[in-house]
């Protein structure tokens, strides 16, 4: 759930407070007392909106071609499709059954591999420890 309102609620919220504020504090270019071209300011804003306006744009074309009503689309719109596939399943099956703490099965991996006297290769030492 946490992700879901981050990625749907909290993360666009952000982007347009950011983007609308710096529109509304904008002051145009300088560098001591040469003035940049007003040509190169748009040039600027064309550049950072061309891969900006996709998202959006994207949104807008998926709501008014996709059928259905609009909570309907919507709810179609956000709902993940992603499926992970069936090895990354079992090998998160078999660490939940072997390590009992689904939160940490990275962490734990890698304190086993640490118990195993894992060495990396980049420096002598265990995942950040001294051995």
């Amino acid at each position: 759930m946490y992700w879901y309102v981050c990625w749907v609620f909290l993360a666009p919220a952000f982007m347009v407070f950011i983007f609308v504020f710096y529109f509304v504090r904008y002051s145009p270019i300088t560098m001591g007392a040469y003035h940049y071209p007003a040509w190169g300011e748009v040039l600027g804003f064309a550049i950072s909106l061309s891969s900006m306006l996709w998202v959006p744009g994207y949104a807008i074309y998926y709501l008014l071609s996709t059928k259905g009503s609009w909570s309907e689309v919507l709810r179609q719109g956000v709902t993940p499709v992603i499926k992970p596939r069936m090895e990354a399943v079992m090998a998160e099956e078999k660490a939940r059954l072997t390590y009992q703490d689904v939160r940490d099965v990275e962490l734990n991996i890698e304190e086993d591999l640490c118990d195993e006297s894992f060495v990396s290769y980049d420096s002598k030492k265990c995942l950040g420890e001294a051995l």
